[in-house]
């Protein structure tokens, strides 16, 4: 009890001193510059509301859509609170793309800030190798007043839920992020007027559709709370987030605020009321946050449909969860309006650690208003776990029995003396850092210590057998390809691990073999803490792709590794 009083004693002195940059842009000089009145009564409770045309898209031929978009920051109250945040054309979170697969896109970025340079990750999407957007890897970072083109060409065989986020320092954190919408073509013509919704060729019907991209927030910037995370006194306890966002907005209890470290706040309400007039429609879900995984209650039941972008055998459930950062769900909901939407942040010592040193200012539950009479849902009992065996309702090429190639890799984080008991991400016995000059425009022989990668033919199988030996969750995200987890193991005692030069049969298998009609086909991955993951994925995209912890902490920490497809460099 004294030590654990002690650790929180100075979690508290070292993540709630005064913030002088805070103190100073809340300041009358700078907010008057910036035509921001701090005495402003309450914004509007209104959202911004999120609704996708998917009629626009679903029966004409592919084509090349052309963006200019244009990166700035300004001083904004998401949820009540001043914060420096990113914008994309003057919004946030920045512009939704709607796209139809084969689409090519032309996004002209231009970094407008005055001394941060950027780039954009298109998650999930399975795009030529030099215009995934990580600095170091496959482009040089866009450096304030240059402007990189993306040329994106959509897979015919991609569709579904995607996003866009900013992939260079902590850029996500502060709101560099937008959804990324590709609607799977009809196969049949038809005039947007002539459009029957019940005669629609898709798989599910619904009236209309809207995207959710709802994740934790900090009122500091990310770069403070990185620096704080990496520092010895923060023990290896990730930052707790302050508050929970949902389109760009959200609530917060100026009240509960921390007395070391004030706030400029103002008392809002959020709410979601453009849902309720609508008696069916699907939800497009995203985790856009930096660390909590989310677990989704609603009144009515609701079907789960897909996870990833990738179609599931239906499932029906008012609870779903826990979706982790960068992971995406799409639900129906019911012929009954909803009338709420409460979202439990979670908090499990098991789940993510960082909860042992809690915020006290940080709601673990967040309900927002559909209509005027909503309840408050307690945390739920029966929930869609995505973790689990959920199988893919499809798959274009079924994984072999037995990949030629297996991997087997072990990720900690680990507060070493040499590293002064900083926390640094590894992979085997090397944390990533970007280099200087990027890995795709030299030979491997000039990439430098900090760059561990698997190697590959092109077409090949692969096997990941990711080791956790942490002990909390990482969500790990692969770019530029898709896998199917054959298998997800926690252990109830020990270390949990599988490798097969000394493991004959899988801890958690009672045989050597997988069930491969339950193989769930996903780009992003929860393996839990002290267990295992088993990922197969065909390298059919040439090219050197980052595979990483999507907590943004433990990436920005070096928590990532590199998958070489040759070829592609």
């Amino acid at each position: 009890m004294i030590v654990c009083t002690a650790i929180l004693l100075i979690f508290l002195r070292e993540f709630t001193l005064p913030d002088p940059l805070r103190l100073r842009v809340s300041s009358p000089e700078i907010l008057s510059k910036h035509g921001i009145d701090t005495h402003l009564p309450n914004p509007d409770a209104s959202r911004p509301v999120i609704e996708l045309h998917q009629d626009d898209h679903v029966y004409r031929d592919p084509m090349t859509q052309y963006l200019d978009w244009v990166v700035t920051a300004d001083l904004l109250r998401p949820d009540g609170v001043l914060k420096k945040v990113y914008l994309i054309n003057g919004m946030f979170p920045g512009p939704s793309i709607e796209a139809r697969s084969g689409d090519t896109l032309i996004i002209n970025v231009t970094n407008a800030l005055q001394d941060e340079s950027i780039s954009i990750h298109w998650h999930g999407l399975h795009i030529h190798n030099k215009m995934d957007g990580v600095p170091g890897v496959t482009q040089y970072a866009i450096s304030p007043g240059s402007t990189f083109t993306y040329n994106l060409t959509i897979p015919d065989d991609q569709s579904g839920t995607f996003w866009y986020h900013g992939h260079s320092g902590t850029s996500r954190a502060d709101g560099l992020y937008g959804g990324f919408i590709v609607h799977a073509p009809s196969s049949h013509t038809s005039s947007r007027k002539a459009i029957d919704h019940k005669a629609s060729p898709a798989l599910h019907s619904y009236k209309k559709d809207f995207l959710l991209l709802i994740g934790d927030w900090y009122h500091r910037s990310g770069d403070q709370v990185l620096a704080w995370y990496m520092r010895p006194g923060s023990f290896g306890n990730e930052p707790v987030p302050d508050s929970l966002l949902v389109n760009g907005e959200g609530h917060f209890n100026c009240s509960m605020a921390v007395p070391a470290r004030p706030v400029d706040c103002i008392e809002r309400q959020t709410n979601l009321s453009y849902l309720s007039n609508v008696a069916t429609y699907r939800l497009r879900i995203v985790n856009t946050g930096s660390l909590a995984g989310l677990t989704l209650q609603f009144p009515n039941t609701t079907t789960l449909i897909q996870i990833d972008s990738n179609d599931i055998e239906p499932l029906q459930s008012p609870s779903i969860g826990i979706l982790h950062p960068g992971q995406r769900i799409d639900i129906l909901t019911s012929s009954n309006p909803l009338t709420s939407l409460t979202i439990h942040l979670d908090q499990k010592q098991h789940i993510n650690r960082s909860f042992n040193l809690p915020n006290p200012a940080l709601s673990p539950t967040h309900t927002f208003p559909i209509s005027n009479t909503h309840n408050t849902i307690p945390h739920p009992k029966d929930t869609i776990d995505i973790l689990s065996k959920i199988p893919s309702a499809q798959s274009l090429a079924k994984p072999p029995l037995t990949p030629p190639e297996t991997h087997v890799l072990y990720t900690k984080v680990q507060k070493l003396s040499i590293n002064h008991n900083i926390p640094y991400g590894f992979f085997n016995h090397t944390s990533w850092r970007p280099q200087s000059t990027p890995l795709t425009t030299v030979p491997t022989t000039e990439w430098d210590d900090n760059q561990l990668a698997v190697t590959t033919a092109p077409g090949t199988w692969v096997d990941l057998i990711v080791n956790n030996l942490d002990e909390g969750g990482h969500p790990f995200h692969l770019h530029g390809h898709s896998f199917y987890v054959m298998h997800v193991y926690e252990a109830s005692q020990g270390w949990g691990s599988y490798n097969p030069s000394t493991d004959v049969i899988p801890p958690g298998l009672e045989s050597q073999s997988y069930n491969l009609s339950r193989a769930m086909l996903r780009d992003t991955i929860y393996v839990p803490s002290r267990g295992y993951a088993v990922l197969r994925f065909r390298a059919d995209n040439p090219g050197v792709w980052l595979f990483h912890c999507h907590i943004l902490w433990h990436w920005a920490s070096g928590m990532a590794m590199l998958v070489h497809v040759g070829g592609g460099a």
